[in-house]
Formats: C-alpha cells, sequence, structure tokens
C-alpha cells in the first residue's frame, strides 16, 4: 500500500523538481551531503586559504617609475604587466580585459610564485605607450635578472609581448600566463624598441622617440595633409624656376643695325 502511495506522489515529485532551478536544486543536494558530516570536523583547508590571503598590490606604470620597476634587484623575479587603454588608445574594447585582469588578481594573489603584477595605461600614458610601441589590451611579461655585481655587465631581460583576444580573454587566461607558462610559447623580443635591452633604449632615445610618435599621433589628419600638399606645391614650384618671358641677350659689340 504504501509502495502505491509512492509511485502515485512521483509524478507531482518530478513536476516540482522541474519548478525548482538547478544551481538550487544542486545546492539542495550539496547541503544535504553536508548534513552528513559530523560537525566536528575541520574547516576547509580552501576556506581557510581564503581567510589568510591579501589581495595582491599592482604598480601603476608611468614616465616617472618605469625605469625603477624595470632595474634588477637582489633576487631575479618575473614581472607581468597588463596594458590597457580607452577609447582613444583601445577604441572602447578593453571592458571585457579589463574586468579579466581586475579578477586574476584575485588568482594571483593565492599563489606565492606569482610574479610582480603591473599595470599600464595608454589613454593616460600614451608617450610611455609610444615608447614601447604598446598596444592594448596586452601583457607584456619580463624576466628581469638579478642586480649584476660590481664590474659585471647587466644581464639581458628577457621580455615577450602576449597579445590578448578583446572579447574571449578570461581571467584564467591572464592567470595561466603564469602558471601554465604560456609565455614561453611567444618568442622573446629583441627589437630596438625593447624597453632595456633595444639600441633605442641603450642610447636614451626611446622616451624622446615617443614623444615625437605621440605628437605626430595627436596632429589632426586633416592639418597633416594641408601641410604635405603646401610642402608639395613649393617643391614643385621651386623646380619649375621662374615664370614669364626670359629676358633677351644683348647684341654683340659691333653688329649691324
Amino acid at each position: 500500500m504504501r509502495f502505491t502511495s509512492l509511485v502515485t506522489l512521483l509524478p507531482a515529485l518530478a513536476m516540482a523538481q522541474e519548478q525548482v532551478p538547478l544551481a538550487d536544486r544542486v545546492q539542495g543536494w550539496f547541503n544535504q551531503v553536508k548534513s552528513y558530516v559530523p560537525t566536528a570536523a575541520p574547516a576547509s583547508p580552501i576556506e581557510k586559504l581564503a581567510e589568510k590571503v591579501t589581495e595582491k598590490s599592482v604598480t601603476n606604470v608611468s614616465l616617472d617609475n618605469w625605469q625603477s620597476i624595470l632595474t634588477p634587484g637582489p633576487q631575479a623575479e618575473d614581472l607581468l604587466i597588463y596594458i590597457t587603454g580607452g577609447n582613444k588608445t583601445c577604441f572602447g574594447r578593453c571592458g571585457t580585459a579589463d574586468k579579466a585582469f581586475k579578477e586574476s588578481v584575485l588568482l594571483f594573489s593565492a599563489d606565492p610564485t606569482s610574479p610582480h603584477l603591473g599595470y599600464l595605461d595608454c589613454e593616460a600614458n600614451q608617450v610611455l605607450c609610444a615608447a614601447w610601441s604598446a598596444s592594448a589590451p596586452s601583457v607584456q611579461y619580463y624576466q628581469i635578472p638579478k642586480a649584476p655585481a660590481v664590474g659585471e655587465e647587466r644581464a639581458p631581460t628577457p621580455l615577450r609581448n602576449i597579445y590578448l583576444n578583446a572579447t574571449t580573454v578570461t581571467p584564467a587566461t591572464i592567470y595561466e600566463i603564469h602558471a601554465k607558462k604560456t609565455y614561453e610559447k611567444v618568442p622573446i623580443y629583441e627589437g630596438a624598441l625593447h624597453p632595456v635591452d633595444g639600441w633605442v633604449a641603450k642610447y636614451q632615445l626611446n622616451i624622446p622617440m615617443g614623444y615625437v610618435i605621440w605628437g605626430l599621433g595627436a596632429v589632426p589628419s586633416w592639418l597633416f595633409m594641408i601641410g604635405i600638399s603646401f610642402f608639395s606645391r613649393t617643391m614643385m614650384g621651386r623646380r619649375a624656376g621662374p615664370t614669364g618671358n626670359a629676358p633677351r641677350a644683348a647684341a654683340p659689340a659691333g653688329s649691324a643695325n
């Protein structure tokens, strides 16, 4: 009799289950499982870790401090700089990447082996981004060597430019650059615009060149075209020479009238 009553209740129970969202059902099952665990059981190690973890600091990179940030210290260390921008430097496409980076900071915070973190806003630091040829959204991953001893030369600073997909990037994508060493899949940049090892930086021309590139980019296109037009007309005028009839040569002495 009891079995028959239970069978008749099954359709009603199934309909009731369909009305409950899946997430609530999973949470309910989880709570039921927890009810079987003795109350004296110790807290989860993850919960203990979450209580102890403090958010990792992120250094804002600018013209004032970039050299000190990339200067070698007593120990070799890795540095991950997230590069972003605004409407002018990222065309409004960095929102998803910005959110992903902010959330990835929590992942880095729980990892004692994680690199130092930096944040470069190209909207506020256009000269520096121009000097580094940095684009947003992207990540620059540095492996800063140990400071050289007296009389020794500074070791190279490997740099990898990692470009992020502005629409599909996730916190895990950024965190795995370090955790899974996905940066190793990207070739080391050894070009002239390397902030430390490039020949432009060695001659201390990187920041002046950044100002030049930034200045050219700040000139409106219509003004640039007017300048080119004026220059081309001036050059054409010089090539054409003076206009009008050339003066007649004087008659030689003693010639007949």
